[in-house]
C-alpha cells in the first residue's frame, strides 16, 4: 500500500470535499491509526497518512469550530443593537434648536407654529414646523375657505426686554424634533424630574396662549427652561406664555394659587 504524508490542512480539505473518506479496510485493529481512505473522483481510492493523530486534529477542528461559532454570535448581536439603535421614540423640544446628543438625536429643527390666537377654527394643537420645508401640487378645485397656520412667539415678561442680549419675547420660538432611545416619552406637567425607571431629556416650564375672553384654546406644552428663539421679531398672530395653577378644583393642598407650572419631559 503506498503511503502519502501530507500538512494537516491538505487532510482537512480532502475531508471536506469528499465526504465518502472511510477507515481503509486494510487496516485491522491499530496497527494504522492514522491511515484515512478517501474516494476520488474517477472512482479510485487513495490512502493518505496524517502527520496529526487524532486527538490533535479534534482540537484544532474544535478550536476552529468554536473560533466560527464566536464571530457568527458576535456579528449577529453587533447587527440586533445597530437596529435596537434605530429605535425608539420622538419627542418635540420646544424652545431649542438642538437635541441633548447624549440621550437622543436630532431630527430636525424648525419653529413653533399654530393657528391665530384671536379667532377661532383651525388646529388647536402646536407643531413644530420644518426649517426646510418642501411643496407639491394640489388639485385646483381645492378652494373652500382653509385653515390657517401662523408663526408663535415668545411673551413671558410683558415689557419690553429689547436692551437685553439674551431676550426672547416678540421673537419667534423655535422648536426640535428628538429621537430617543426609549420606547415611549411623556411630557410630566408640575414636575422637575422624572419617575424611577424614567430617563429626563429636558426641563422646562409649562406654556399656552394666554387666558383671554377673546382667544382661541391651544394645547399645553413643554417648553426648555433655557429658552432660545430666532428671527428678529413676531407678528402677535399667534403667542405663548407660562401658565399658572388656580387653586380650587386642583387641590391647593399640592399646588399653590397663581404658581408657574414647571414641566419635564422623560423617556423610557
Amino acid at each position: 500500500m503506498n503511503k502519502l504524508t501530507i500538512p494537516m490542512f491538505a487532510v482537512l480539505f480532502c475531508c471536506t470535499a469528499f465526504t465518502t473518506g472511510t477507515l481503509t479496510k486494510d487496516c485491522i485493529g491499530d496497527k494504522c491509526p492514522q491511515i484515512i481512505s478517501v474516494g476520488l473522483m474517477n472512482g479510485l481510492k487513495a490512502t493518505l497518512k496524517a502527520d496529526l493523530d487524532v486527538s490533535k486534529l479534534n482540537n484544532v477542528l474544535f478550536k476552529y469550530i468554536q473560533t466560527e461559532v464566536t464571530k457568527a454570535v458576535k456579528s449577529e448581536v453587533d447587527k440586533l443593537q445597530g437596529e435596537k439603535c434605530m429605535k425608539g421614540s420622538t419627542f418635540v423640544r420646544w424652545g431649542r434648536t438642538s437635541c441633548d446628543g447624549t440621550k437622543s438625536s436630532l431630527v430636525y429643527t424648525g419653529f413653533m407654529a399654530g393657528h391665530t390666537q384671536s379667532a377661532g377654527g383651525s388646529g388647536s394643537n402646536y407643531l413644530c414646523l420644518s426649517s426646510n420645508p418642501q411643496t407639491k401640487s394640489f388639485p385646483a378645485d381645492w378652494n373652500t375657505t382653509p385653515g390657517h397656520l401662523y408663526g408663535i412667539g415668545w411673551e413671558l415678561t410683558g415689557i419690553d426686554r429689547s436692551k437685553s442680549s439674551n431676550h426672547v419675547d416678540d421673537k419667534d420660538v423655535p422648536c426640535a424634533v428628538c429621537l430617543t432611545k426609549g420606547k415611549t416619552s411623556l411630557m410630566i406637567p408640575g414636575r422637575t424630574s422624572c419617575y424611577a425607571g424614567w430617563t429626563q431629556e429636558y426641563t422646562g416650564f409649562l406654556v399656552s396662549v394666554i387666558s383671554h375672553s377673546g382667544f382661541a384654546s391651544t394645547e399645553y406644552v413643554c417648553a426648555d427652561a433655557d429658552p432660545e428663539s430666532q428671527g428678529s421679531t413676531n407678528y402677535n398672530q399667534g403667542t405663548i406664555s407660562f401658565v399658572e395653577v388656580r387653586c380650587g378644583s386642583i387641590p391647593c393642598s399640592k399646588y399653590r394659587n397663581k404658581t408657574k407650572l414647571s414641566c419635564v419631559v422623560c423617556s423610557k
